[in-house]
């Protein structure tokens, strides 16, 4: 039987675990309006930043990219990330773990 829930209860900020074993990772992520994640990596993930409400900048490797409502990212971990968002936002981010080598 599928468990359904809402993000409404999600309610952990910024951020919430949506699996209660974490695979695959995949994080609720909420911004106030001018708060900022730190530049940081996932190097073992492949990450998918898909945003639900609000908009963002998304700085990868230091170069920023304004996301809307509704924008979809893809991403290899290795790269430096910092969400900053421009007003109240809310993100999905799907952590896929690379194959190993």
């Amino acid at each position: 039987m599928p468990e359904l829930t809402s993000l409404s209860d999600l309610m952990d900020t910024p951020h919430v675990e949506v699996f209660d074993d974490g695979e695959p990772r995949t994080v609720r992520l909420q911004l106030e309006a001018d708060e900022r994640i730190p530049e940081h990596r996932h190097p073992e993930s492949d990450v998918v930043f898909h945003l639900l409400s609000g908009s963002l900048e998304l700085s990868l490797d230091g170069e920023p990219y304004e996301l809307e409502e509704g924008d979809l990212v893809r991403v290899d971990g290795d790269r430096e990330v910092s969400p900053h968002a421009l007003e109240e936002s809310t993100a999905i981010v799907v952590f896929s773990r690379k194959p190993e080598s």
